[in-house]
């Protein structure tokens, strides 16, 4: 896998810088007010997982000049992913080496409005000057949608004194084109854009505490290792769930208002996803209703389906905090849900014990008739 012809073009108000890796342009698009990195270090950190994916050979044109500690930390990165899936082959890479030098004042944490982002906000404000703010890494949206976010989110973080950074990119297709999911490459593209900014220090949200964590694209053991000689990247909040994230933000009538947690949009609690639904169950556990519709009947809580161990945690914490509340309906329903999924997990086992994986080969093969391709969706595929 090779990464070319690296560039750097003011398109109006904003900057794009872009790479071709394997005929693939990569595209980033930043305000044109800040500082970016003219290295290989953001390319390198986007294409890592897709030539581990190819167990290919990484080669970045010299005239993109990657860190001597990202190239150390690379080592390790992929020696943990590779234990943690085997499917990913550890792969030399041909750089030339150049220390990074920083390059905009201040500190920023990745920002959303949703739990995770909004709890590293207000934990470290006294450190963060900015605020980053996504789109086209997990999921593409209409423009108006995402501009409506900009300004609902600057809105939010000015109130505070900060500044939020909007940043599009068209990673969300450079990883279905190499049939890795969001949930593998979170990490790489968060990291990627911390060291395209070069900000000394990059905050990146936890979604697990520490005695919840599993092998995940973004990872306390994985995410450190992404810094180089400018930029110190930090995973935070693995110290405390979800629920106690939660519990600290509803102290704050404005983040309350802002917090949006949705799958399927930017903008509007939709009320029924399953992100949307682990939000609303320790909310009306606590009594309160935040910016969602009405709380739906169990029957429609029973009927949500946990896909991976990442959703189970949730579940099993909503469960914990339920029977704490006395609540013992909504407790049967979520350990409902639980069950099932443990139900389904056992038969995989199974299979895979006694089967040699012969119901798992059949599902993919009906799979790839269906939608023609098979992604790696997890780490633990």
């Amino acid at each position: 896998m090779q990464i070319a012809s690296g560039q750097v073009e003011q398109q109006g108000g904003t900057i794009e810088v872009s790479a071709e890796i394997d005929g693939f342009r990569l595209w980033y698009q930043v305000p044109q007010s800040y500082a970016v990195s003219r290295a290989g270090d953001p390319f390198l950190m986007a294409a890592l997982l897709p030539a581990m994916a190819k167990g290919e050979l990484l080669e970045i044109d010299p005239s993109l000049p990657v860190s001597p500690r990202l190239l150390a930390g690379v080592e390790k990165v992929q020696e943990i992913h590779h234990c943690w899936n085997p499917v990913l082959k550890k792969i030399p890479i041909s750089a030339r080496t150049a220390p990074a030098e920083p390059l905009n004042a201040g500190a920023f944490s990745f920002f959303s409005g949703g739990v995770d982002g909004t709890h590293t906000f207000f934990k470290r404000a006294q450190e963060i000057s900015h605020v980053v703010f996504i789109h086209g890494f997990d999921f593409f949206l209409d423009p108006a949608i995402y501009a409506e976010a900009v300004d609902r989110n600057s809105a939010f973080v000015r109130g505070f004194g900060k500044t939020l950074i909007p940043v599009q990119t068209n990673y969300y297709r450079f990883g279905y084109h190499h049939n890795l999911s969001v949930l593998l490459t979170q990490g790489c593209v968060l990291a990627s854009v911390a060291l395209l900014f070069g900000f000394r220090r990059v905050f990146i949200p936890s979604s697990f505490a520490y005695d919840e964590l599993h092998p995940s694209g973004s990872h306390p053991l994985t995410d450190p290792l992404r810094s180089n000689e400018a930029v110190e990247i930090v995973h935070d909040g693995a110290e405390v769930p979800r629920v106690d994230k939660l519990r600290t933000i509803i102290a704050c009538a404005p983040a309350v208002a802002n917090l949006r947690v949705c799958a399927t949009d930017m903008n509007v609690n939709c009320g029924r996803c399953e992100k949307c639904l682990r939000t609303m169950i320790p909310l009306r556990l606590w009594h309160l209703d935040g910016p969602f519709p009405p709380f739906p009947p169990l029957s429609v809580v029973r009927r949500q389906r946990i896909h991976n161990d990442s959703e189970r945690v949730f579940f099993a914490e909503n469960a914990a905090l339920a029977q704490r509340s006395q609540d013992r309906a909504l407790r049967r329903v979520l350990l409902a849900c639980l069950h099932r999924y443990e139900r389904r997990q056992l038969l995989k086992e199974v299979d895979r014990v006694f089967g040699h994986g012969l119901l798992k080969r059949a599902y993919h093969r009906i799979w790839r008739s269906r939608f023609g391709v098979h992604r790696i969706t997890s780490v633990l595929q």
